[in-house]
């Protein structure tokens, strides 16, 4: 009976191995960090802890083999002959997923974004992600540091592919000082310790009627990260330099976060995946999100939905002019469409609890 006992408690409590960043303890870890159970979790950042310490049977990775980009399966296999039950959170902000090889060694893979077509798993994309696939084919755009990445060979593996949450589960607006120290004290003291650096996570009661629109079009991006990744952005930037109604360049943090308050439209171009800060920022703050195509991609909080939360351009920017002129001389759906963004925004956050207990029961539950 002690041993039963013993097993069922290893069994509910659940080991959260994690990493110490700002996307990591302000957004992803947000809703563990808050659950109403916290006697449930144990945070850690030692793998080696949890091999040769930990009495829990149940293990969630969340963003591992990110610092460095590289999968340790010796670690894996060890860490899979110890636990009963894995969830791997994987954590980059593209429909991509770079770390593939860890599949047959979980129960469960959660991702914040998933492609709709889940055979593209089954293929090599070049630079990992769709859309820098696509540049690498139309306009021969390469990397230096270009290789293969591991793709699906089993189609019974991608029945563990789960939707977890994005980005817009987070702190928002964002305080790199604050946030820094946050991350700071989490080395020192743990992951709970970061709880005080976060902001009230008060939603504004109508972003739409306080934005006062000063600027037209926000669009103050820089081309970072891998030529197939960043292409799209020289795409973008090529098409509207010197064009009037965008505001570019860059700006301090604190002037960012009030323009984008005060924007007609925010342009939110692919970064290192497709999901951005400013996706977010631009629904809180009454803005138009105007972002390439959305279409192929799963995610949740979800402001993706075409001509109703957002407005879409090509992923040549050809019709990126037409499409921001379009709604700066139409200010009632323009003023629509971000209402509507925000309205899906504050209700899907209503429902993060729920989907995150239904999430950590599937993880805790015995394999059939």
């Amino acid at each position: 009976m002690g041993a039963g006992k013993d097993f069922e408690r290893a069994m509910s409590r659940i080991t959260v191995l994690a990493i110490h960043d700002r996307i990591g303890t302000f957004h992803s870890l947000k809703a563990f960090l808050f659950a109403s159970d916290q006697r449930r979790f144990v945070f850690t950042d030692s793998p080696e802890w949890c091999l040769k310490h930990d009495r829990n049977k149940v293990l969630i990775m969340v963003r591992q083999f990110i610092k460095p980009d590289q999968v340790d399966l010796e670690l894996m296999k060890l860490l899979r002959s110890k636990y009963e039950r894995i969830a791997f959170f994987h954590d980059d902000a593209g429909g991509g997923i770079p770390r593939l090889e860890v599949l047959p060694l979980v129960d469960l893979f959660y991702s914040k974004a998933l492609f709709r077509d889940r055979s593209l798993y089954r293929r090599q994309l070049y630079g990992k992600e769709l859309y820098s696939d696509y540049y690498h084919g139309k306009y021969a755009v390469t990397d230096q540091d270009a290789k293969a990445r591991a793709v699906v060979e089993d189609q019974a593996q991608l029945s563990k592919l789960r939707l977890s949450w994005n980005i817009g589960v987070g702190d928002y607006p964002r305080g790199k000082l604050r946030q820094r120290a946050g991350v700071a004290v989490s080395m020192a003291l743990g992951f709970r310790a970061a709880k005080p650096f976060f902001g009230s996570g008060a939603l504004p009661r109508d972003p739409v009627g306080s934005n006062r629109g000063t600027v037209d079009v926000h669009a103050r991006i820089l081309l970072a990260g891998r030529p197939s990744i960043a292409h799209q952005r020289k795409l973008i930037l090529d098409r509207i330099t010197g064009h009037p109604s965008f505001l570019m360049g860059e700006t301090s943090q604190a002037a960012y976060n009030r323009e984008v308050s005060n924007s007609k439209i925010v342009l939110s171009p692919f970064g290192w995946g497709e999901l951005c800060l400013r996706d977010y920022e631009a629904v809180l703050g009454g803005a138009l999100l105007l972002k390439p195509d959305m279409s192929h991609l799963e995610t949740w909080p979800d402001v993706f939905l075409p001509h109703e939360t957002y407005a879409p351009f090509d992923w040549d920017a050809t019709d990126l002019i037409e499409v921001a002129e379009r709604y700066l001389g139409d200010e009632v759906a323009r003023k629509r469409i971000a209402g509507r963004a925000f309205e899906c925004y504050r209700d899907q956050l209503g429902q993060l609890d729920q989907r995150f207990e239904t999430a950590i029961a599937e993880i805790a539950s015995p394999a059939s």
